[in-house]
């Protein structure tokens, strides 16, 4: 994934860029942290935004803290979602718009990551997907979204890879974790 300072312009897809839109969470190996132990308001605050996705790429994004890295799949009351397919955004009071891969979740929830104060202000103050308020506020950022879905956790990966001077289709198994909660 790519790594970002918390509180940076967000600038990773040009298409989903707005006006004081800021990064948290763009965690990567190599770049410090702030820890905290997340409480169930906050997991649940993140929980609803990352079943809401704005900025949908096609690849998955897989968690660099894990080692080995790994494809997460996360499961909470009931629900589960594969996350770093997606982006979620937090809207505070005063206008800012925070962006961050689902994996925010997963790295608060797992690797104990502790988001700036003034997003975790936003998270708790903020409107909530699937609110009303929260959906009007996508759209007059002129962003899109979708629910986040979830394919099988056992489904494999595929690339093409020569063999004998012909490209062929290889199935790979890839580590995944499961971060239920």
């Amino acid at each position: 994934m790519a790594y970002f300072a918390d509180l940076s312009d967000y600038t990773y897809h040009a298409a989903f860029y707005r006006p004081a839109t800021k990064n948290v969470g763009w965690l990567e190996r190599g770049h410090d942290f702030e820890q905290m132990i997340p409480t169930d308001k906050i997991l649940d605050l993140l929980w609803c935004h990352c079943q809401i996705s704005v900025a949908q790429t096609r690849g998955i994004h897989e968690c660099d803290l894990c080692l080995p890295p790994k494809t997460v799949f996360a499961a909470r009351n009931g629900i589960r979602l594969l996350l770093g397919t997606s982006e979620i955004r937090v809207f505070s009071k005063e206008g800012r718009i925070y962006a961050a891969s689902t994996l925010v979740y997963h790295h608060v929830h797992t690797h104990r990551y502790k988001p700036p104060d003034e997003f975790l202000r936003a998270l708790g103050e903020g409107p909530i997907p699937p609110s009303k308020e929260y959906f009007e506020l996508l759209k007059n950022a002129g962003l899109e979204w979708h629910g986040t879905g979830s394919p099988p956790v056992d489904r494999p990966a595929f690339k093409f890879e020569k063999v004998e001077g012909e490209m062929r289709r290889i199935e790979v198994r890839k580590p995944i974790y499961l971060d239920e909660s």
